[in-house]
């Protein structure tokens, strides 16, 4: 049923998991309650998961690893009846936590944070119907997908991983791949020994495991998803894989858009047939992307794009990470791909400071195999940017910080 790293599950193991749920005092009972649960057994996360749907019972999963203050902290910002965190199935039944004596929750719900890059994660809701139904259509749209078996190098108590890599291939009848040893080349032999394999993972995950992968063995197929990839990292994928495909999608919705020959950095391909999606209709104008879901919710995703002639959903940037110089928009994956085509530059991102008189400041930091001076990154960009998109601020830096989903918080690099 599913594989997590070398070793294999099968459906057993899944009713016996359910077998010592519903035999709980807690688990047992708990429709309409609500749990926040760190489990670092992912197999076991994904057995209490499939329970906690079929039972009506909503869930809040938190990354392996989290600190148990975090943990008592998001369960209570949550209004989680229960918290627990575990190694094992014996940890999780002795210490599941009683925390809080709110509501029962009308709807069962999967809780899930908001990405966090420009202010304070949130708490979103979505109920396990709406993601039934999610599902239904990924799996209709992404036809290519019935072939291939997913590799999920990836968070699974994330939307994109668990919903995307894991739930969609268990509704379709496959046995998915989970990967938590995220040594690149590791993932490259269990790519290599999968069936028409296609692999989820973050833009800098796939761009190390890419550099590894010899020309003359490429990846079969590859899904990019979180933040845009640079566009040499772009390149370099292509070159190494059969396939290569974007999706972009939100936590209040779960995936918008996805499609493979993708035509730059910001094609995300075309949008899922159960949703409705408005936007600018070109890249000179681009407009907010808003969703209008299955229930009829609109959802303002704070994204700034366009739907070109072919329906395909272009993602530019983030409105709230939008540099205004003057009145004139300077887009950072636009200043990040010339300074990625700088000899030498490895890796850099593009942000705003505040500047007197309402005006932003372009700022970059960038990582070099030497050191280079600003100087002259100044004049790389002037050679190929207008005036106004020329970085101002720059430093060059050992690494950039990225969150554990890949993307970068440029409001944490402004505030630095």
């Amino acid at each position: 049923m599913i594989y997590l790293n070398d070793d294999y599950f099968d459906k057993t193991y899944f009713e016996h998991c359910f077998s010592n749920f519903s035999q709980h005092d807690i688990l047992g009972n708990c429709q309409g309650k609500r749990i926040t649960v760190c489990i670092s057994d992912a197999v076991l996360w994904i057995a209490l998961c499939l329970y906690c749907r079929d039972q009506g019972i909503s869930v809040f999963p938190l990354p392996a690893g989290t600190p148990e203050e975090a943990l008592r902290r998001r369960a209570k910002l949550s209004n989680s009846h229960y918290q627990v965190m575990a190694d094992n199935m014996d940890d999780l039944l002795a210490n599941i936590e009683t925390i809080g004596d709110h509501p029962n929750d009308n709807v069962a719900v999967l809780v899930q944070m908001s990405s966090g890059t420009t202010g304070e994660p949130k708490c979103i809701d979505r109920s396990w119907t709406s993601i039934d139904i999610e599902l239904e259509n990924y799996i209709q749209h992404f036809s290519d997908l019935a072939d291939m078996t997913a590799v999920v190098a990836c968070p699974v108590n994330h939307s994109y991983g668990l919903i995307c890599g894991i739930l969609a291939s268990i509704k379709r009848g496959s046995e998915p791949v989970i990967i938590t040893n995220f040594n690149p080349k590791y993932i490259i032999r269990k790519v290599q020994e999968t069936t028409s394999p296609i692999l989820y993972s973050s833009p800098a995950l796939i761009t190390t495991i890419t550099m590894m992968v010899k020309a003359d063995q490429p990846i079969h197929a590859i899904m990019t998803s979180g933040t845009l990839m640079q566009a040499s990292w772009l390149e370099q994928a292509e070159k190494k894989c059969v396939n290569l495909y974007q999706q972009y999608g939100c936590s209040e919705v779960g995936c918008i858009a996805l499609g493979g020959n993708l035509r730059s950095i910001h094609d995300q391909g075309v949008p899922l047939p159960h949703i409705r999606v408005e936007s600018g209709n070109s890249e000179e104008s681009p407009e907010e992307i808003v969703v209008t879901t299955e229930s009829n919710s609109i959802v303002a995703t704070r994204d700034q794009g366009y739907l070109d002639a072919d329906n395909r959903l272009h993602f530019l940037s983030r409105i709230d990470e939008m540099i205004n110089v003057s009145g004139l928009n300077v887009y950072p994956a636009e200043v990040e791909k010339v300074v990625m085509e700088m000899p030498g530059v490895s890796d850099a991102v593009v942000f705003k400071k505040s500047h007197a008189f309402g005006n932003d400041q372009v700022c970059l930091q960038f990582v070099a195999d030497i050191e280079v001076p600003a100087e002259d990154i100044r004049s790389w960009c002037a050679r190929y940017l207008n005036k106004y998109q020329v970085p101002i601020q720059i430093a060059q830096v050992e690494k950039i910080d990225r969150l554990p989903n890949g993307k970068v918080s440029r409001k944490a690099l402004a505030l630095a």
